[in-house]
């Protein structure tokens, strides 16, 4: 027995050494906190607005003028020649030509070397569908910041959910380890009478039947506990290869939580999704906009600059070099495009009656989840008052029972019923709770309110 201990001493050592090393259990608000920086889906929204803000400055970069330079050195092998009638021969007088010369004479253009430097400039006069794409990139980049705002409420509402289900579990645990508790008085006091012929086997077996079958929803109860932290653990962003401890749940308060949650008038404008349709139809009448604009002029300024350098050698006589410069407007005018922009433009304008049917439908559904939200606070509300009253009957019952018991004023059957009936009222009271902390969440996520949660 003594070497059995000192073995489960070393084997439970390193595991405590680890638990006192840790921070302690975590809160909520640690949880959230955590959640909120480490959580992958996250870092991808805060990547997305980067690349949103990146495109929006490209666009913007396109309509500023436009500044590059330019060199070049060419060494000429061999130079390019060119075949032209002979019109030496036929500008000389009569006397002097020569009946014999050929009809074409070839001439060699260029000089052994050539260089040249320069710079341009292009400007953007006019160009509506710049301008378009501008307000386009603008309006893509608030959706970006919406969307991830719209995964921040989503993570705070899954990270919540699953803390206070994993501190449920951990309260049902106690109370199962109270039934345990009960259970193994009584089998101690059917051991003692018993042993003094008071008491059959077969009472006595069926206690042990009841024991046992708690230990089994025990482990049961164990096994969905580590699901929930793991759960947490994937939300939250935390090693999984790490153990996370969270603080004791704290019924009062829960209770408080609930039954003190107001509840605020309900307004849909102020909705994130609502605003989130609000941006999109913004970007699809600036869409259409850009698709007109693509029919209209484009007006570009450009100015050049170079100086040109020649000869068989950059010195002496055969050298040569001068400047080059040049301003222009170049205007380009759309004339026939085979009815592909109009097209577009119609396109563009079925979108956007598309986007007011998907308002409509979205404020009906955005009401209707805060009345079912609400709806179903009113009743979980109900629910745990009638639940939380049965449970305390429940263990008033079985005091009573155990009372009378030992007084033999009740027999066994009595015992283990007023056992059992406790078992399931404080079952019926957890689901109630668990419950009750959903459609609490469920509310705070549809009344837009999610991110104050414990904060």
């Amino acid at each position: 027995m003594r070497k059995t201990l000192i073995i489960l001493a070393l084997f439970l050592a390193p595991q405590f050494a680890s638990a006192q090393e840790g921070s302690g259990p975590m809160s909520l608000k640690q949880c959230l906190d955590y959640s909120l920086e480490n959580n992958v889906a996250l870092q991808k929204d805060r990547i997305g607005v980067e690349i949103a803000n990146q495109s929006r400055r490209e666009i913007i970069g396109s309509l500023l003028p436009q500044i590059g330079a330019s060199s070049q050195f060419t060494y000429n092998i061999q130079k390019t020649c060119f075949a032209m009638p002979n019109f030496v021969n036929d500008m000389m007088p009569e006397p002097m030509r020569d009946p014999n010369a050929p009809k074409y004479m070839t001439v060699t253009m260029g000089m052994d070397l050539s260089a040249n430097w320069g710079v341009a400039l292009t400007q953007q006069v006019i160009n509506f569908s710049l301008y378009s794409a501008v307000g386009i990139a603008n309006a893509a980049e608030e959706m970006a910041r919406m969307g991830e705002k719209a995964d921040v409420d989503d993570v705070i509402s899954k990270t919540a959910t699953l803390f206070y289900n994993a501190q449920i579990l951990e309260y049902s645990l106690g109370l199962f380890d109270e039934s345990l508790a009960v259970m193994e008085r009584t089998s101690k006091l059917m051991e003692a009478n018993r042993e003094l012929g008071i008491v059959r086997n077969v009472d006595a077996d069926r206690i042990a039947v009841t024991r046992t079958n708690l230990e089994t929803e025990k482990q049961s109860l164990v096994q969905a506990l580590e699901v929930q932290k793991n759960l947490l653990k994937l939300e939250m962003g935390f090693p999984m290869d790490q153990e996370i401890a969270i603080e004791p749940v704290d019924i009062d308060r829960i209770e408080s939580m609930i039954f003190l949650e107001s509840m605020p008038r309900f307004n849909v404008e102020e909705q994130l999704p609502f605003k989130m349709l609000q941006q999109q139809k913004e970007m699809l009448g600036l869409q259409k906009r850009a698709a007109v604009s693509e029919v209209l002029p484009v007006l570009v300024f450009n100015a050049n600059y170079s100086m040109n350098y020649m000869g068989d050698h950059f010195y002496g006589e055969t050298y040569h070099h001068f400047p080059v410069s040049m301003l222009s407007l170049s205007l380009k005018v759309p004339i026939f495009t085979g009815m592909s922009k109009t097209a577009k433009i119609k396109k563009a304008g079925l979108e956007l009656q598309k986007a007011e049917h998907d308002e409509r439908m979205l404020v009906q559904s955005l009401t209707m989840g805060y009345n079912n939200a609400r709806m179903q606070m009113d009743q979980s509300r109900s629910t745990i008052c009638s639940q939380k009253r049965n449970k305390d009957l429940a263990q008033d019952v079985l005091r009573v029972t155990e009372t009378n018991y030992n007084e033999g004023l009740a027999n066994l059957s009595d015992v283990l019923n007023a056992s059992s009936s406790l078992i399931q009222a404080q079952m019926n009271y957890i689901n109630a709770l668990s419950s009750s902390v959903k459609s609490y969440i469920d509310l705070k996520k549809a009344d837009g309110s999610i991110s104050e949660i414990n904060r």
